[in-house]
């Protein structure tokens, strides 16, 4: 066999007539009736060989199980294969042993046990490449599979040629390797495509330098260091494959050793509905056209028919006859369907003759003589048949090619945005386009009907889509104004196919009658003008960089983008912000309005910028409601499923209300909407118009629920802010979701009106969820992590830890409990004991006044037991607010009790009061012997358990009675409250900037003295 040529005439030798490919052993096979290809095995003899003396020749004796097997046998109801194989078309110039003929690649065979037609689809012999005849320069030879010839046989197969890589320059490499002309091909087991290498080595190179190659399979090293290029039935898997050439060793600079050839066996990969402008659909109506893109990867070359049918009242009716299909080199292919008159009409007379009200789905239907894998399966991706004439969508854009959408519906004044309307089912007459100013209070309030700002009008075409142009310059347009679009159908009372719905107005005048069909509408705003604030003679100036004396630089500062991109970001840092207009543009309205509210501190800040980063994510100012998870809606909404009696009812509407939500469009979310926050709801009765759910739904930066949350934030924003705001009647809610002022301005008031400025100080998981609560009523983790998590990023980002530990640390901001839920009021004093939950350590005890901390100690709150609760139980001390008394001479000298005295506790808050109200009394601070000292008063050791009292140092609990004394002789009121503290101790040691007791060491046993 000739090695060395590469002419057109000896690339091409199986089609010119002078000699056929013989098939080897490894070709594929397919049987029509089996449920696989087949990989050939030849049984029939072992002497004789092609393809170099590598391959044994196939020849027309093997035919039966042992050579061939396709899986499963449709003739046999999918029994095993058995093949009994005649083989035609043989190459009958040569008989082996007087009896058996070779196959080449255009035999075919008969299967007499199950009557399947076997094709041969690759012939198994193997490309091969030989170096370079240069030893000077890169030169590239390529050669083929080889056809049969009589020089071909051979009775035994050749040695590899020996010594060739011998004395070879270890300069000289592979400088390049393509198959088929290309770095990357894809191929399938069908195809008959030769795999040709070409090669080509660096300047060295000598005569009879060899080439190696390995071959990868995915991961997997499936062969290595072959002395002439992989044989084509390397490549029968699915799956990608790497072919790498080299001289020495694998690779080559900038990996130019390397091809790749991925395998792709035929299939049905998907298939989806689009319209004539590629967007997805789900239904045909009358005019337009879908197309059906179909994904068949691996299909290059196989021959694949289709046709479109419906299931009629008489059965399967047929739309369109079997029509050959032309797939790309990738698989796909776009098919067309639209329906003629005569069509539409039996699709209607057959959908009337279904009692039942069965709606009609077309069915796309493809076949091939050829296997693919679950080809019969497009037909489970029917598009339906609806005549309803209706708007489908109306949606604004910055682009004409309509593919960016005009996010947070604000548009930059003078700019020109485009408006897209898809219509069904439209035949005649025309759409028109008006833009309303938006209007502000109740309909009630206004005198006569609107008139449009702007309007436009086009013919109905065939498509059932239209743009609108529209260019933002005053007039009409002004900024900071609302504006509305509404879309409408005018057409004559001919023109109508009957299946119009109620939403008509009619025209009357001496022409012929006319009707409106109302259609969408949709909001949008041109953006303000926002003048740079002037800086005010106050200590509260927005843009003050510098500290006040003894204050933080930073607190005063705006807050930036920037911050907010780098605090609303997942764990791996990338930032959730989809999209930045609205925060954008709310933020010199933010930074403008936060001091009214009491934001003016870099720990408030966090804690404001951590809430709106877990409501909204910055740029959600909609409430989604999709929940492809019924039991996640359940728990979502639970007043509203408590309106249910039982159990089963709540999980049944639970799973409706979900399977409704996850479909695509406004009108389901809208559903939804109506629907929890509708009259059924507890709060309900607020909501008792039309789409009123869906209009007071959650919207803006702190996503506001309930007409009485919008009209009371409405009447509260104006009184306090001084600014003039519409959120109720009408559209006007929508205003918080489209209006960057109003989004802001409402966050910012529903934050001041319910007091949630007077605990955000705090930097603990339990500051965090105290502020949570207060926006939020879960208690879900779900709610309450993320939130954690973006403070904890806000805490860094804006500085918030030196702002409250460092030099101009600010005192007055620690004036309320650990976990934020009291503040000191100008007539009183806390004594704070913030506790490790499991008792077994000490914990900081803080007094302080509304004005800042007067005295820090260590305390203990360990009993003899866990039991809070029990009378006379001896338990550890429970948490809650309580009522004080001190009595400075009560068990004064007694080592138990110290010298000072004892401050009792009487619960009027939480577990306390419950102790309190169980029985159990006699809980007190005090002092009194350390352990390893029991008959001294000293504080030579570490504080000792109690019977469930409180235990401070005797030089402490000396300092606490003079506090006390001083105190209540002013007339204030001293409260004790106790909390818990699930985390590290040392956060709260750290956060008041105390030092631990080094004396202190975690408690094991349960002492039961005293």
């Amino acid at each position: 066999m000739e090695t060395g040529k590469n002419t057109s005439a000896d690339r091409n030798r199986k089609q010119t007539g002078k000699s056929e490919e013989i098939v080897a052993d490894s070709a594929i096979c397919t049987c029509d009736k089996g449920s696989k290809p087949g990989t050939f095995r030849v049984t029939s003899q072992q002497k004789i060989y092609c393809n170099g003396a590598r391959k044994l020749v196939a020849t027309d004796q093997d035919k039966d199980i042992k050579s061939l097997n396709f899986g499963s046998c449709a003739a046999k109801n999918n029994g095993p294969c058995s093949p009994n194989i005649v083989w035609s078309n043989t190459y009958n110039k040569i008989a082996i042993k007087g009896k058996m003929y070779p196959l080449t690649v255009k035999s075919s065979g008969t299967c007499k046990a199950g009557g399947g037609r076997i094709n041969i689809q690759t012939s198994g012999q193997q490309v091969v490449v030989k170096p370079s005849s240069s030893p000077h320069k890169a030169n590239s030879t390529a050669h083929k599979s080889p056809v049969f010839t009589e020089e071909d046989w051979k009775h035994l197969p050749q040695e590899d040629e020996k010594g060739q890589n011998k004395r070879v320059p270890a300069a000289v490499q592979v400088n390049n390797v393509l198959v088929n002309g290309k770095r990357e091909i894809t191929i399938t087991p069908y195809d008959q495509e030769e795999l040709l290498f070409t090669t080509s080595l660096t300047a060295g190179s000598m005569r009879g330098t060899g080439v190696k190659w390995d071959v990868c399979h995915g991961n997997l090293v499936i062969a290595k260091g072959l002395t002439e290029a992989p044989a084509r039935t390397y490549f029968t898997k699915e799956g990608t494959y790497s072919v790498y050439a080299y001289v020495h060793k694998p690779g080559s600079p900038k990996g130019k050793g390397v091809v790749t050839i991925t395998v792709s066996y035929p299939k049905f990969k998907s298939i989806e509905w689009k319209d004539e402008n590629g967007k997805p659909v789900t239904y045909i109506g009358l005019r337009n056209k879908v197309f059906a893109h179909v994904s068949l990867p691996g299909c290059k070359g196989i021959p694949v028919n289709c046709r479109f049918y419906y299931n009629g009242y008489e059965g399967k009716t047929y739309l369109s006859a079997l029509t050959p299909i032309t797939l790309s080199a990738a698989g796909k292919v776009k098919i067309a369907l639209s329906l003629s008159s005569d069509q539409l009409k039996k699709i209607k007379e057959d959908r009337k003759r279904f009692s039942n009200g069965q709606k009609i789905r077309i069915y796309l239907e493809l076949s091939s003589r050829h296997w693919i894998e679950n080809l019969t399966k497009v037909s489970q991706h029917p598009i339906l048949f609806n005549d309803t004439i209706e708007f489908r969508s109306l949606i604004i854009y910055k682009d004409s090619d309509c593919k960016e959408k005009l996010q947070g519906g604000i548009a930059d004044s003078g700019s020109i945005v485009y408006v897209r309307v898809s219509t069904a089912n439209m035949e005649t007459g025309k759409i028109r386009l008006d833009v309303y100013k938006h209007e502000t209070g109740n309909q009630e309030e206004k005198s006569s009907k609107p008139s449009p700002v702007y309007s436009t009008s086009s013919p109905v075409n065939s498509t059932g889509v239209y743009k609108f142009s529209l260019t933002l310059a005053a007039p009409p347009y002004k900024e900071g104004t609302a504006y509305k679009v509404v879309v409408s159908w005018i057409f004559s009372s001919q023109s109508s196919n009957g299946n119009v719905n109620n939403n008509t107005d009619r025209q009357t005048s001496k022409e012929p009658k006319q009707y409106i069909l109302k259609g969408k509408e949709i909001l949008f705003s041109v953006k303000r003008h926002i003048p740079t604030p002037k800086a005010e003679p106050s200590k509260a100036n927005v843009n003050r960089t510098e500290p006040e004396k003894g204050g933080c630089p930073r607190c005063n500062k705006d807050v930036t983008l920037e911050e907010i991109k780098r605090i609303c970001v997942d764990e791996k840092g990338n930032c959730l912000i989809k999209d930045t207009t609205m925060i954008a543009a709310a933020l010199p309205y933010l930074n403008q309005y936060r001091k009214k509210v009491g934001i003016n501190t870099c720990v408030s800040k966090a804690h404001f910028l951590a809430q709106i980063a877990g409501e909204t994510k910055f740029y959600r100012l909609q409430e989604d409601f999709t929940y492809r998870n019924w039991k996640s809606m359940l728990a979502h909404f639970s007043s509203y499923f408590e309106s249910f009696a039982s159990i089963e009812e709540r999980e049944r509407e639970a799973q409706r209300l979900s399977n409704i939500s996850i479909q695509k469009g406004e009108k389901y979310q809208k559903i939804v909407a109506n629907t929890v926050y509708g009259p059924r709801h507890k709060y309900g009765k607020q909501h008792p118009n039309k789409d009123d759910g869906w209009r007071y739904s959650g919207k803006g930066f702190k996503q506001i629920i309930w007409k009485g949350n919008y009209k009371g934030l409405q009447d509260y924003t104006q009184k306090n802010f001084g600014v003039s705001v519409t959120w109720v009647g009408n559209d006007n809610p929508f205003l918080l979701k489209i209006d960057p002022r109003d989004s802001i301005l409402s966050a910012l008031a529903y934050w001041k009106k319910k007091g949630i400025n007077e605990i955000a100080h705090g930097i603990t998981d339990q500051n965090v969820d105290n502020v949570t609560s207060k926006i939020n009523e879960s208690k879900g983790e779900s709610i309450r992590a993320p939130r954690r998590f973006f403070f904890h990023n806000a805490i860094k980002v804006l500085h918030v830890k030196e702002c409250l530990t460092g030099n101009h640390l600010q005192e007055k901001y620690k004036n309320c409990t650990f976990d934020g839920k009291f503040t000191a009021h100008e007539n009183e004093v806390y004594i704070d004991v913030i506790t490790p939950k499991n008792r077994d350590k000490e914990g900081p005890l803080v007094v302080f006044d509304n004005k800042k901390i007067l005295f820090i100690t260590h305390s203990l709150c360990r009993g003899t037991n866990t039991n809070r609760l029990k009378k006379g139980g001896n338990g550890d001390t429970p948490t809650g607010k309580t009522r004080t008394t001190y009595e400075p001479k009560k068990h004064v000298g007694s080592t138990s009790f110290g010298k000072y005295g004892l401050i009792l506790l009487e619960g009027i808050q939480g577990e306390f009061l419950t102790a309190t109200k169980n029985g159990r009394s006699g809980i007190a601070i005090h002092s009194g012997h350390t352990v390893g000292f029991a008959d001294k008063i000293n504080d030579n050791g570490m504080l000792m358990s109690t019977y469930g009292c409180i235990r401070v140092y005797n030089s402490a609990m000396e300092k606490l009675g003079e506090l006390y004394t001083k105190y209540k002789k002013e007339g204030k009121k001293i409260f004790c409250y106790i909390e818990d503290y699930n985390g590290d101790i040392n956060d709260v040691y750290s956060f008041y900037e105390f030092k631990r007791d080094g004396k202190d060491r975690k408690r094991n046993a349960r002492s039961k003295k005293q």
